[in-house]
């Protein structure tokens, strides 16, 4: 309802209450105060019993009520039952000397009449007004409330309001070499015209979350200097049938060549047609319908980019990445090293960071972390530094110290460790203190023996990446942790870094099991990600004596845009042997991990003191401890021995080729 509608609703209300409350003279009727009802008998002994209560009795001509004055209390109003009535109560009156009028029925009754109307019927008047006004803010079109329902509700940006360029978006510099084409066709339109050719209708940008692919959209029409206009595919699907085609209709109207239109998570409305469980979506596939035919349209319209994003291509319709529609997918991927590195100096540009803070060396310390976790991590890091800043300088202040004396001994800026404690909270959660400080003295060392069993087996085995850190302090719902990274990016993995990896996952519970004799239930995300890494090595990767095998696991997903599932078509001769396969692998990481641990007992034994101590061991330290025992890192490959049976004998496919038993 508009400021205007409920105002006019309003002063209709006043206007019928003080009407109601009033006499045209601006006195209050004596019918209107004589509201409270007594019973012709009850009068009659009032008359006979205490005449000097009454002041008078006015009778009405032409109405069987008489109106009763009483002396000290308002005025009553009595119904007499009949003619008689009336004659017997002016009878008792005038024998107890009751003074009595008469009184015509007044030229105000017919107003009366209408307030009387206006009090049983106002409310409907009332109701009726409201609808009047609803149905004629419906009709005003867009102003309305149909045209609130069908608008679009784009964000638009204009050039000169928070305008980003592509110097504000790192780590994607081959997405920014595709799109600048785009750039110069939304400069200078006329130049690929002349020559014949014409830019692609639409540009999706595909990739992981938080890589920025919104971003990068924005920098597009800050480069160009056109409008951005901006809306989640979300936006389109409603409850009510045919809104999210008229939301599509309406936001290519709206817009103005040259701009450039984006949709976000466009697989929200962009999924497969008539797929999935119980069928297709009528309303999801009638918005999908309008926006190909809106996108074949607006090709007169020279100067509009229709650009969208998405992180699950592969459920999108075929009919909207066909070419001549989303004709063009440019992929916004993790960065690398050298773009994180970009990152990280973009979201220092507003930080107050120390001057040791190196952003190579922090960029070296995010693999695989997109735009979106370093701009947390800038941020997470800010956040500890003030808290940090604060307790410092009100400690200073309890122990009595100058302003002068704590600016100095306090500088207002992020420092290293506050970077480091930024990271770690975005890969690990905040650490939980008090947990630590709960924590058993046993619960303290199975925990250490543990992550140092993870470390170790890691630094042994070639393929191993460096630690960085060792850690029993507990964040989110893990007690600890250990951190191993590359030392450059890597993009595939071989069969040793793999099994490595495999028997780094197996190195806690190993060392629990020859150091301490005891198990817990620590490790059961470790048993996950081994038997993880290992079904993909035999399924996928063709890295088990199976070969080169590919079998589906039959994860299909109905909801996101999938077919039902119809069966892997994997027999169980292949299965049963997949599974001893995974079992091989597993089983053979864990013994040898077991092996590594009781070779080096006394070393295990000396770095749990250490790490019992500081709670962290960082890389430095760690290497500085292999040194002193004489260990040196990355020597001793990977054997594993499924007990001498080959698996394509097992599974009754013959003997297997010479060799294939063990595995390196």
């Amino acid at each position: 309802m508009t400021k205007r509608t409920f105002f006019w609703v309003v002063a209709v209300i006043a206007v019928f209450l003080l009407v109601g409350n009033l006499t045209p003279g601006g006195n209050t009727s004596k019918a209107q105060q004589a509201t409270k009802q007594l019973t012709f008998s009850d009068l009659n002994h009032m008359v006979s019993d205490d005449p000097q209560q009454i002041k008078a009795l006015v009778f009405v001509n032409g109405s069987n009520e008489v109106i009763v004055e009483q002396n000290g209390k308002p005025d009553v109003t009595v119904t007499v039952p009949d003619q008689g009535g009336k004659q017997t109560l002016i009878n008792n009156a005038a024998s107890h000397n009751v003074a009595m009028q008469v009184k015509d029925q007044s030229s105000d009754s017919g107003w009366q009449t209408f307030l009387a109307l206006l009090i049983n019927f106002g409310p409907f008047l009332i109701l009726i007004l409201f609808f009047m006004m609803m149905m004629k803010g419906m009709q005003g079109g867009a102003g309305g409330a149909v045209g609130k329902i069908i608008s679009s509700g784009a964000q638009q940006a204009r050039p000169d309001a928070d305008r980003k360029t592509f110097a504000d978006v790192a780590g994607c510099d081959e997405a920014k070499q595709e799109l600048t084409e785009i750039v110069d066709y939304l400069r200078e339109p006329g130049l690929l015209s002349f020559l014949g050719g014409r830019p692609p209708r639409g540009v999706l940008l595909v990739g992981p979350p938080g890589n920025g692919k919104t971003l990068l959209a924005k920098a597009v029409a800050g480069e160009a200097n056109v409008p951005f206009y901006s809306i989640s595919a979300s936006q389109f699907v409603q409850m009510f049938v045919g809104v999210g085609a008229a939301r599509v209709r309406d936001l290519f109207t709206q817009a103005t060549p040259p701009c450039v239109i984006f949709i976000d998570e466009l697989d929200a409305v962009g999924r497969q047609r008539g797929s999935g469980i119980g069928g297709g979506h009528d309303e999801r596939e009638q918005t999908l319908n309008e926006l190909l035919v809106q996108i074949d349209g607006f090709g007169a319209k020279s100067g509009i980019i229709l650009m969208a994003a998405t992180n699950r291509p592969d459920v999108l319709d075929p009919a909207l990445v066909r070419p001549g529609r989303f004709d063009r997918q440019v992929l916004v991927d993790q960065a690398d090293v050298n773009g994180r590195e970009a990152i990280f100096r973009i979201h220092m540009r507003s930080k107050k960071a120390a001057p040791d803070v190196d952003a190579r060396e922090l960029a070296r310390l995010t693999p695989g972390f997109s735009g979106a976790e370093i701009e947390g991590v800038c941020n997470e890091a800010a956040t500890v530094a003030a808290r940090r800043i604060r307790e410092q300088i009100a400690q200073m202040r309890k122990d009595r110290k100058s302003e002068q004396e704590i600016n100095a001994a306090t500088p207002r800026e992020i420092t290293r460790a506050d970077f480091a404690e930024g990271i770690d909270r975005v890969q690990m959660g905040v650490a939980r203190t008090s947990r630590a400080k709960s924590m058993s003295r046993d619960d303290m060392e199975n925990t250490s023996i543990h992550e140092l069993g993870h470390a170790l087996v890691n630094t042994l085995l070639k393929g191993g990446d460096p630690v960085t850190k060792i850690t029993i302090m507990p964040r989110a719902r893990a007690l600890g942790f250990t951190q191993s990274l590359p030392e450059g990016d890597r993009y595939n993995y071989t069969r040793g870094q793999l099994l490595t990896r495999i028997m780094m996952a197996m190195g806690g519970r190993a060392a629990q099991e020859v150091l301490l004799g005891t198990v817990d239930t620590g490790a059961q995300n470790d048993f996950k990600q081994a038997y993880q890494i290992a079904k993909r090595m035999v399924t996928e990767f063709g890295m088990s004596r199976l070969g080169p095998i590919h079998v589906s696991d039959d994860s299909y997903e109905p909801f996101l845009g999938r077919a039902m599932a119809v069966g892997s078509g994997t027999g169980p001769e292949l299965a049963n042997a997949i599974d001893r396969e995974i079992q091989c692998i597993v089983n053979g990481c864990f013994e040898q991990a077991k092996k590594l641990i009781a070779d080096h007992k006394d070393f295990m034994l000396a770095a749990n003191q250490d790490l019992l101590k500081s709670e962290t061991l960082l890389g430095p330290e760690w290497n500085a401890l292999l040194t002193k025992h004489g260990i040196v890192p990355s020597q001793l490959d990977i054997t594993i021995d499924c007990d001498g049976k080959p698996a394509c004998h097992e599974c009754g496919r013959g003997d297997a080729p010479e060799g294939s038993e063990g595995t390196r």
